[in-house]
């Protein structure tokens, strides 16, 4: 099949015309394609109260990750239930309801149990740590690792599974 088709009319005009089935079927082709390369990247969901937070990690992440935000834990919960993730950042500190009753509400869910979540937070203090330490979360990255370095750690992560 080819993509033009060449017909003369009436008049002795030569017209071209394209071959809609297979601007169609290459169209579908290279859609698949598209889907196909996305759907290799994992998935990383990241929740943060601080636009600047989410903008600096989308940048960052997102030639290598497919990245979702949230900006509440409530919104966090819609992004699980509707793009399940391969890996949560999550900050500690936000309101209404912190990182640490997110990470409660995420184990207490039989279907997202065992969704990785590390937490990336500003809030280092071993008492805080210590707090979230019965959850199980799989790190606790503090905002004041360079960006290359918060990188090196979801690299890291997604190396040893």
């Amino acid at each position: 099949m080819t993509a033009t088709d060449t017909y003369t009319d009436e008049g002795g005009v030569s017209i071209i015309t394209e071959n809609a089935m297979a601007k169609v079927e290459t169209y579908l082709s290279q859609n698949k394609m598209e889907k196909a390369a996305v759907s290799v990247k994992k998935k990383l969901l990241v929740v943060d109260d601080s636009e600047f937070m989410l903008q600096m990690l989308q940048q960052l992440l997102g030639d290598d990750y497919e990245v979702v935000t949230a900006t509440s834990g409530l919104s966090a919960f819609r992004s699980i239930t509707l793009c399940r993730p391969d890996l949560v950042l999550l900050d500690y500190e936000m309101p209404v309801c912190e990182g640490n009753q997110i990470l409660e509400m995420i184990r207490s869910e039989k279907d997202f149990v065992d969704i990785p979540v590390i937490f990336l937070t500003s809030k280092a203090d071993r008492e805080s740590v210590k707090k979230v330490a019965g959850l199980k979360p799989q790190g606790y990255l503090p905002k004041s690792l360079s960006p290359e370095l918060i990188k090196q750690e979801v690299d890291h992560f997604f190396e040893k599974i």
